[in-house]
């Protein structure tokens, strides 16, 4: 599991790609933590679900290395 949702074509091409940028500590068996961007449910909704007049926008992105994203951390004051 991790925190990275697609979209795929028939012929293996990726439509779209979202991939959760919040990452939090988590404790896997009770003993192991590790840190995560997990992501408990995703559900596919038409374009046009969107109410009328909300502004929408596309843009091509070029892909990311997974391993690589990385979020930066925030000082909680």
């Amino acid at each position: 599991m991790n925190g990275r949702i697609f979209q795929v074509t028939p012929s293996g091409e990726i439509v779209w790609e979202y991939v959760n940028p919040f990452f939090k500590e988590s404790t896997l068996s009770g003993t192991q933590t590790i840190n995560t961007n997990w992501v408990f449910r995703a559900q596919p909704v038409p374009y046009d679900w969107v109410p009328e007049g909300t502004p929408h926008s596309e843009k091509g992105l070029q892909p990311i290395d997974i391993s690589k994203f990385r979020v930066p951390q925030t000082k909680n004051n």
